[in-house]
């Protein structure tokens, strides 16, 4: 049945760019598939990797991109980066396991790194699309929200069960804490759950920010618009009852609200101050509470966090001997106990090797670097706010795969993002506009908020 729902979704996103545009292929038939069918369920071509299911909808609308854009195309550094990571993690593979290994997981990496870079860096900052994009994003988070009350509260995904039916029973995430299911919804486990949820809270916020500066922005029970999606999309991070996401969430506002704020170089001074603060007590705190043993561990919780910083000590041996290129997917070691590797950064490292690392970081590094640029050029107070939502929701994203192995979506998102970055650009005037040009030294001292 999966392939059915393979071909089906191949050939919607076909109809799509054939009757309407690439645009509503990626809005309409890909975004909807990618959150909100599980990534369980995937199909395979003979001699090729298992793809998930989005993946089927996502390739015409990235072969047609290249196709009719491709002169659009923009070298950037994050080009080389993407080249070196992909390219590393090819030769790793080629090294440890073979050339039939190697191909099909450089196809893997096609169709769940570079594709969605593709989308990022082509689409989804022509005129309109991001508004389109980032609103549909987050009406399905919130629809995923209202449904995942059910999980949080009786146990049972009713993603999982009603996909099932059609497409075959699978296990998605979900454990119980303090009494409540962690949700997981149509995603891999309960902290890519609130990944994505803690994503589709800054476009929440951004869209609020554009709707009041048309001044007709709908309300419900009294509540904006916005403001309800805001509230749905933080009580499904909430309800993941995952910690890394949360925190991450938490710096991502943070950095995103100095898009809000009147005296936005005084904001991004505080915000700077408070997170350099924070962040030296949460670090000093952390390494407090993970000092003893799991053994000695007063609650799971704790025990899961002494786990996470002992995968560093057990993992360091492995680490300097894999060195520039690591051990590939296939021959990855695994200290006895200790298969989870719950940080992404080691399990890229112990993959991918320093390269790898390297790689990664630098393409996370590029997106911030890339966003805070897009700030300060902008003219107008809602290209400055989303600018800086794609800043929070990397630097929150960067944060909370420390917690975390790179599963789908974070790993298709993580890409996305970054390739929208990079095509960040100012927008037709439909809000308020800056005085002047945004300086080097960050002058917003007169926006109205």
């Amino acid at each position: 049945m999966t392939y059915v729902a393979a071909i089906l979704l191949l050939f919607l996103s076909i109809y799509q760019i054939k009757k309407r545009s690439i645009a509503d292929a990626a809005v309409n038939v890909y975004l909807p598939a990618f959150l909100l069918i599980p990534s369980i369920y995937g199909f395979r071509i003979p001699h090729l990797p298992g793809m998930i299911l989005s993946i089927a909808a996502l390739i015409p609308i990235v072969v047609t991109l290249l196709a009719r854009h491709w002169r659009e195309w923009k070298f950037q550094r994050t080009d080389l980066w993407m080249a070196l990571f992909f390219a590393g993690l090819y030769y790793t593979e080629l090294s440890h396991s073979g050339a039939a290994n190697a191909g099909l997981i450089s196809i893997g990496g096609l169709e769940t790194g570079i594709m969605p870079y593709i989308l990022g860096k082509l689409l989804l900052e022509q005129d309109g699309v991001r508004e389109r994009f980032a609103r549909r994003y987050a009406y399905i988070c919130f629809f995923v929200a209202i449904i995942s009350v059910w999980e949080f509260r009786m146990g049972n995904d009713l993603f999982v069960r009603v996909e099932g039916l059609l497409l075959g029973f699978g296990y998605v995430g979900g454990q119980i804490r303090n009494g409540f299911m962690r949700i997981a919804g149509p995603f891999t486990g309960s902290i890519q759950a609130g990944s994505v949820f803690a994503l589709a809270w800054l476009f929440s916020m951004w869209l609020g920010v554009v709707d009041k500066s048309r001044g007709n922005e709908p309300k419900y029970l009294g509540l904006r618009r916005s403001t309800i999606l805001s509230i749905g999309s933080a009580g499904g991070l909430i309800m993941s009852l995952s910690r890394g996401p949360m925190v991450g969430a938490i710096l991502s506002l943070m950095v995103a609200r100095i898009g809000k704020a009147k005296n936005m170089a005084r904001t991004a001074v505080i915000t700077i101050v408070l997170i350099t603060v924070g962040g030296t007590f949460g670090y000093f705190e952390a390494q407090q509470y993970t000092s003893g043993t799991i053994e000695t561990a007063k609650s799971q919780d704790q025990g899961n966090a002494i786990y996470r910083r002992m995968l560093l000590d057990q993992y360091k041996p492995y680490v300097e001997k894999g060195g520039l290129f690591g051990y590939g997917v296939i021959q990855r070691p695994v200290v006895p106990g200790m298969f989870s590797i719950d940080n992404a950064y080691l399990n890229i490292q112990l993959i991918q090797g320093n390269l790898g690392l390297w790689m990664f970081i630098l393409l996370g590094g590029e997106a911030v670097i890339a966003g805070s640029l897009a700030a300060r050029r902008s003219t107008e107070q809602s290209d400055v706010f989303f600018a800086l939502c794609i800043v929070g929701g990397m630097a929150g994203f960067l944060l909370a795969l420390t917690t975390v192995w790179l599963g789908s979506p974070m790993y298709e998102l993580f890409f996305l993002m970054v390739g929208w970055s990079q095509s960040l650009r100012q927008t037709e005037s439909v809000g308020v506009m800056l005085p002047q040009p945004v300086s080097a030294r960050f002058s917003f001292r007169r926006v109205i908020a």
